[in-house]
């Protein structure tokens, strides 16, 4: 994950950061490895992952991956199920030039397992403020036997690389997907502070979408008077096409029931939709141009750019056009001072603006399906990065970062609240401690409050959902006298986070433990083998995984927050032939 806002880089991006996706690709050795695996009451797993090559000088790869898992999960009487068959072929045309092409399907079908919880409502007399203490996630009842999701990811792919020489490469590429997601789920709508809720099955989210993207880049060295500059020129863009139903799958039933005593109940059959209708089209397209300037082996200066064009339409059920915001000539600079006064040592200032798409309104809300105008946001950021030893990286990094925050206000009109103001400190660490002692993770201090909401009821208050310390860190234990034989642990910590935007309750702070075993021997001689044992939430702590603002996440009005899945147990064993 890059961290932080990453427009110059990439185009219009959200502060949250960058995932950097790396498929699977061909392997040169035949592969044949073999995966089956065990987790919670009863999802057993397979996976094989085969890879090779042939042809002339084996100049066509291939990687094929399958998995199926189901059975139930941690409720009683839930149902989980995931399938999954992809394929990476590539193409040696010549010495410099590859073909990649890559297909998958994936599917995961979840039913019973725990809804979210809504609250912070409004409803006149009966008017939930406060978030409740996380309740038991394995308990029946929050959830609704075959109520979940089920989801469907049709992805495929073609990336052509080329090598000038020595100094440059190009990359040209084309992606399309189309993800079909039939949200069948359970939302628990709080109705006061003594846990009263009633139970909505099906949601209004956007249930069909499909995207295209594209990139082209071409990344080479130039010296110029005695110093190195890598030059980075790319253009990329993506469409994508939202649909949804045209009437709502949403149905409630009308029992009033209590967080200490959850049922299950009866719903009506599921509304016809009516038919999907195109609701939003989000389209963007970047030019990227960036350069590292080596002043000298000890500096370095980097400055990245970004033009981009956005265009966002909305659509109601007819067709007829119901909102439209186009911006062009948007830019997001980057510029970074790279110190490096030895082979272990370097530090770095960055000053970056970035550009991204706002927001679409949720449904509920006055101005819902309706695009808001591109946000800007802004980062600045000092750290450092030293290699204590050959395997092992420390970084440190200090950072202050705004961004516009959108809510629904009380003329229920999706908008613009006010800035988020972050201001953060992380350190990490990854890599050996020792021979036998691996490390990776870290904490981050981070302070997110709402700045400019012109309401005295959220103004300088921590934004929803934000913990002011985090902190995930996985050791690796394996002696030498062990041969083969790896302890693995994990801490996973939170502190608490604010539930309402007036901060008038909290999700409490929390902590867990995950804990492992993994073996690993030859078969055979030369046959790889993993055996593999896992225990997550080892102290089956209940708490929320997450807290959000509602009015941002779908459900106006009010907050939404998302149980964490209990103690777990899982299990696998690797085979390589």
């Amino acid at each position: 994950v890059l961290n932080g806002v990453g427009g110059s880089l990439f185009g219009p991006q959200t502060p949250a950061g960058v995932f950097n996706y790396v498929l699977k690709r061909p392997t040169s050795d035949r592969l044949m490895r073999f995966v089956a695996g065990f987790d919670g009451k009863g999802v057993w797993t397979g996976q094989a992952d085969l890879g090779g090559r042939f042809g002339r000088n084996g100049m066509i790869g291939y990687r094929l991956n399958a998995v199926h898992g189901q059975g139930e999960s941690y409720v009683e009487g839930s149902h989980v199920e995931r399938n999954l068959v992809a394929g990476d072929v590539d193409i040696h045309v010549d010495e410099r030039t590859v073909i990649e092409a890559d297909l998958s399907h994936y599917r995961t079908n979840t039913t019973g397992l725990p809804g979210s919880m809504v609250y912070d409502t409004d409803k006149g007399a009966n008017t939930s403020t406060t978030l409740p203490g996380a309740p038991d996630p394995a308990r029946i009842g929050y959830g609704q036997p075959g109520a979940g999701t089920d989801l469907q990811t049709d992805t495929g792919l073609v990336k052509i690389k080329h090598a000038f020489g020595a100094r440059w490469n190009l990359e040209v590429g084309a992606l399309y997907q189309d993800a079909q997601r039939g949200l069948y789920g359970i939302t628990n709508t709080l109705l006061n502070d003594r846990g009263d809720y009633t139970v909505t099955r099906n949601f209004t989210a956007v249930p069909h979408y499909t995207i295209a993207s594209n990139l082209v880049y071409l990344n080479g060295r130039v010296d110029l008077g005695g110093m190195r500059n890598d030059v980075s020129i790319g253009t990329n863009g993506f469409v994508n096409n939202q649909f949804n139903y045209k009437n709502s799958i949403a149905v409630t039933n009308p029992a009033v029931l209590n967080l200490a005593n959850p049922q299950v109940l009866d719903f009506p059959a599921t509304p016809a939709g009516g038919g999907e209708y195109k609701q939003g089209r989000l389209s963007e397209q970047s030019a990227i141009l960036g350069d590292t300037l080596h002043l000298n082996p000890q500096w370095a200066v980097q400055g990245v750019a970004s033009r981009s064009d956005i265009h966002a339409v909305s659509y109601d059920k007819t067709g007829k056009v119901t909102s439209r915001n186009d911006a062009e000539g948007l830019w997001s600079p980057t510029l970074s001072v790279i110190y490096k006064p030895g082979d272990k040592l370097s530090a770095y200032a960055t000053a970056a603006r970035s550009v991204e798409p706002g927001e679409q309104a949720p449904a509920g809300t006055a101005n819902a399906n309706r695009f808001l105008a591109p946000y800007h946001d802004k980062q600045v950021e000092v750290g450092a990065k030293y290699a204590a030893a050959d395997n092992l990286l420390l970084t440190v990094a200090a950072f202050h970062m705004t961004r516009p925050l959108a809510s629904t206000g009380a003329d229920n009109l999706f908008a613009v609240a006010g800035t988020q103001t972050d201001n953060g400190l992380e350190l990490f660490a990854q890599g050996k401690v020792r021979r036998d002692l691996s490390v990776f993770g870290g904490v981050t201090w981070i302070d997110a409050k709402l700045d400019g909401s012109a309401n005295p009821a959220t103004e300088d208050k921590l934004v929803v959902g934000v913990p002011r310390f985090k902190s995930d860190v996985v050791l690796d234990y394996h002696p030498d006298y062990a041969a083969g034989v790896s302890l693995t642990g994990a801490l996973h910590y939170a502190s608490r986070r604010a539930a309402t935007n007036t901060n008038n309750a909290f999700a409490p702070s929390y902590l867990t433990l995950d804990a492992g075993l993994r073996y690993a021997t030859a078969v055979m001689a030369h046959h790889h083998a993993a055996l593999r044992l896992q225990v997550l939430n080892a102290t089956d702590r209940h708490y929320y995984a997450s807290v959000a603002d509602g009015n941002i996440v779908g459900s106006p009005g009010a907050n939404t927050a998302y149980l964490a899945a209990p103690r777990t147990v899982t299990a696998s064993l690797e085979l390589d032939y």
